[in-house]
């Protein structure tokens, strides 16, 4: 544990990366497939000599300009804050094992940036065949970062050989890597379109050029209509056996457990894009001249829940780990918690931040801190007090050993919780730590539980 732990109460570090990643997602997400849109709409501009498209083009592509420049960048540098300080461990072994795809990943970044300043202050002042030339070499550069980032993405769900050779490019071509970089390409071009409906239902001037922009936008939905369902099932057959029975069990479990919230958010993310891409058709494409901007906004609106539920999905599925069988969501090594707990070493020996001959009470609180809250809060998002329920100290003790074992016969909650790693005394001290939380609280508060060490149902 080389790194301090960052406390956010109530809300949870966890909360935190979520919001700003889904926002960025969102936005990134359209930078790429933006660049696929102006590419192709501007040589259907070219080819049919249409004013009204170049027109339409240039002031979409200012709304482009300010939205991937400023709010993009501003939460992509708010990404690299957050998972900085959340979990330092595995932002620091992302930039260890990829440094060569990192600094790769910038020098596309950059040429992307200089291309798209350079596309939109160069409307009407260089020819068309040119400008059409950066349409195109700004749409390479965006599918080229994605390419590079895709890869560190999907090595954290599915590492692949790299957890035997340590050698990087085996990490990045990982059984995940195609049929994500594949769905993603479609997400992005339906979030193209989708951003594309929102400005052309803006068009006031020329109603059936109105028309025309709406359909071929929605036109845009066609690719993950078709090929979706089949890449998605792609991916799903790539997964870690056991992510793919995590899912299995939320589906079976008909809301009790776990993964229950697994399976409803996926059931829940299925029906809004079914939902969306059926609207699309019944709307911008068969009746374009009904189509308001407020349907367009409401699109938006739920092509963003639809983002955000994705991308939990993948934290979900990876849950212990930050990294999938290497590095437990806490920041401790697989193979140093199964050796610690063998050979029965302090935790406190090897947390950094733990002083010496430190207190029972602060020991306790070292002990939550650093290996707990990087998933629980005390109050709020998955509080500790009320997941512990009526346990006295003895009870929790009893429950905290549980968490110790290995064996999954034995600990309901191997594969979904990191096992806790220390001594019988560091486990104790941590039990009368979580103890004195409770000590304060009004008893109709606790949730019912067994005194046992039993397990809850679900302690997330």
């Amino acid at each position: 544990m080389n790194y301090p732990v960052w406390t956010v109460p109530f809300l949870g570090t966890t909360w935190i990366i979520g919001l700003v990643a889904c926002i960025h997602i969102f936005i990134s997400h359209f930078a790429v497939g933006g660049g696929m849109f102006f590419a192709v709409t501007e040589w259907w501009a070219y080819k049919t000599g249409d004013d009204r498209i170049y027109d339409y083009l240039k002031k979409h592509s200012q709304f482009f300009l300010i939205l991937t420049t400023v709010a993009g960048v501003v939460t992509g540098v708010g990404i690299w804050w957050a998972i900085g300080l959340v979990n330092p461990s595995g932002t620091h072994t992302l930039i260890q094992i990829f440094t060569l795809g990192w600094a790769e990943e910038y020098l596309f970044f950059a040429a992307e940036l200089a291309t798209i300043f350079v596309y939109y202050y160069t409307w009407n002042r260089i020819p068309r065949e040119q400008h059409l030339s950066l349409a195109i070499w700004y749409a390479i550069m965006s599918v080229f970062t994605l390419i590079i980032i895709n890869g560190i993405i999907t090595f954290m769900l599915t590492p692949g050989n790299w957890l035997e050779s340590r050698y990087w490019l085996e990490g990045f071509f990982n059984e995940t890597y195609w049929p994500s970089l594949f769905l993603r390409l479609l997400i992005m071009a339906a979030l193209a379109g989708m951003y594309a409906l929102l400005t052309a239902s803006l068009i006031k001037s020329d109603l059936d050029f109105r028309a025309k922009m709406l359909k071929y936008a929605s036109k845009w939905f066609i690719p993950i209509f078709i090929l979706g369902p089949i890449i998605g099932y792609w991916y799903f057959t790539n997964l870690p056996a056991d992510a793919v029975e995590n899912i299995m069990t939320g589906i079976q479990s008909s809301g009790i457990g776990n993964f229950s919230v697994l399976a409803r958010a996926i059931y829940l993310s299925m029906i809004l894009s079914g939902t969306i891409l059926v609207f699309v058709f019944v709307g911008p494409y068969l009746n374009p001249k009904g189509f308001s901007f407020n349907a367009a906004l409401l699109f938006m609106v739920c092509g963003l829940v639809v983002t955000g539920i994705g991308e939990w999905s993948r934290e979900m599925l990876r849950k212990p780990y930050v990294v999938y069988d290497y590095m437990y969501s806490n920041g401790i090594l697989k193979d140093d918690a199964a050796k610690l707990n063998a050979q029965g070493t302090a935790f406190a020996m090897v947390a950094k931040w733990t002083p010496e001959g430190a207190s029972t009470q602060r020991l306790g609180k070292d002990m939550f801190k650093y290996q707990c809250m990087s998933c629980h809060t005390q109050n709020g998002y998955r509080g500790i007090k009320r997941l512990l329920g009526e346990r006295d100290e003895e009870a929790i003790v009893s429950f905290l050993q549980l968490l110790q074992e290995s064996d999954p016969d034995k600990n309901p909650y191997h594969g979904i919780m990191p096992p806790l790693v220390g001594t019988d005394a560091e486990v104790a001290a941590l039990a009368k730590y979580l103890a004195t939380l409770k000590e304060n609280e009004p008893a109709t508060q606790h949730v019912a539980a067994t005194t046992s060490g039993e397990p809850r149902t679900s302690l997330e």
